[in-house]
């Protein structure tokens, strides 16, 4: 492990920024849940923390990545401003980890629990950026604007929304799209990047394109959860509600099962 960093052309230096993101982020929690704290009824107060500051690395990283995307006329190469966002996102990563893992409510929901392993692979792949991948990890950080929407679809979820809402069937909508867009098209484009290059040791590069194929398909798991449950599910229920409604107000009658000697009824 030592030599995963020593070997890395970054200047050490670099990397020392990552504990004072991380420390950032602990001081921002405790901002946001002064600020926002009295919102967050009906959850735990750990729980409304968490999630807020895990929807402010969102925004900042999103936004910080659309804009190299959108700035340089080479956004997948190497420079010091990728570097610089990609360990601001690492001082995140340790901090929510070290959050959900030592100060978490209990037990772990298995949403926590994939965050978890979520948090362990980035913390593997994202230091890569030492070896000329800056370009590339703040690519991968353009999949934020993909967790803004799941973090939004979590705030929905606590305050109660219902999945029939047109405020949870637009951000779903807006889910999957993002999804497609950033999570798949992206990763293939940096998977591809790493079976492609040799700027990584063979150990590395077989263990990268391993946990990439393993993160992609953690996505391919959440888009069919979401469009399944959340999207489908919905649309097939307005849509028998409707026909419901429908056969009501034509006057239909349900029809006596003669068959049965219960008074149950059939629809047709």
């Amino acid at each position: 492990m030592a030599a995963y960093f020593l070997n890395s052309n970054m200047d050490p230096r670099e990397y020392m920024v990552i504990p004072l993101w991380c420390l950032m982020f602990t001081l921002l929690s405790r901002v946001m849940d002064y600020l926002f704290g009295g919102l967050r009824e009906g959850t735990t107060p750990w729980e409304w923390r968490n999630l807020m500051t895990s929807s402010l690395h969102s925004v900042i990283s999103a936004t910080l990545a659309c804009i190299c995307m959108c700035m340089f006329d080479d956004p997948f190469a190497d420079r010091l401003e990728t570097r610089t966002i990609c360990c601001m996102s690492l001082g995140y990563l340790v901090h929510d980890l070290l959050d959900v893992v030592f100060r978490g409510d209990r037990p772990l929901t298995n949403t926590y629990k994939w965050v978890i392993v979520h948090h362990l692979v980035v913390l593997y792949v994202m230091p890569l950026i030492g070896y000329g991948y800056g370009g590339l990890g703040v690519a991968c950080l353009t999949m934020e604007t993909n967790s803004l929407g799941i973090h939004i679809r979590s705030f929905l979820k606590l305050k109660g929304f219902k999945r029939e809402h047109i405020a949870n069937i637009v951000n779903n909508i807006v889910l999957l799209l993002t999804c497609l867009c950033f999570r798949f098209i992206f990763s293939v484009i940096i998977l591809r990047d790493a079976i492609t290059r040799t700027r990584l040791p063979p150990y590395l590069s077989y263990a990268t394109v391993f946990l990439l194929i393993f993160m992609f398909g953690l996505g391919v798991r959440f888009f069919y959860v979401v469009l399944k449950k959340d999207l489908l599910n919905v649309f097939r229920q307005k849509t028998l509600k409707a026909k419901t409604s429908s056969g009501k107000t034509n006057g239909s009658v349900p029809l006596v099962n003669n068959n049965s000697n219960t008074n149950h009824y059939k629809i047709h």
